[in-house]
């Protein structure tokens, strides 16, 4: 197994024990997703559930790029503590970040799909040319000089 395929084993362990923790905050459902408490990683570093301070920020930072949780920062959902109880409102400034974002993935996704290969007709074989008298490169003899003894 690689590292990188080990960290990403982590991070869905992660949100798996996340998700387990607190449904209300981390809903599996993708049309429920609110967007997160301010300094809500404190909170979970203190309750213990997951292991490493950097396998929770991989799995906080994957669950902040998914378009669902954006989508919701962008639409103005209010914020949610991980017990479920509202948390305030999204600042302005924060809704125009996630609309930005949201917009990237779109246009990245957009051109992705727009990369199309064109299928090219095979051409046709070229006609063999009459030599012209000058010498031609030959595979059998050495592409190096020999070296010279002393």
């Amino acid at each position: 197994m690689s590292r990188a395929e080990k960290r990403r084993g982590q991070t869905e362990a992660a949100l798996i024990a996340l998700q387990a923790a607190f449904p209300a905050a981390f809903p599996p459902d993708p049309a429920a997703v609110r967007p997160l408490a301010l300094r809500v990683r404190e909170a979970i570093e203190a309750s213990g559930t997951v292991p490493s301070r950097t396998t929770l920020h991989r799995a906080l930072w994957r669950w902040c790029r998914q378009p669902e949780y954006l989508t919701a920062i962008a639409e103005g959902r209010p914020r949610i503590n991980l017990d479920g109880t509202d948390a305030g409102p999204v600042a302005p400034e924060h809704q125009a970040a996630a609309a930005a974002w949201l917009e990237k993935l779109r246009a990245k996704a957009g051109r992705v799909s727009a990369v199309v290969t064109p299928v090219v007709p095979a051409a046709p074989a070229p006609e063999p040319v009459a030599p012209t008298g000058r010498p031609v490169l030959s595979l059998k003899k050495p592409l190096t000089k020999p070296k010279r003894k002393l």
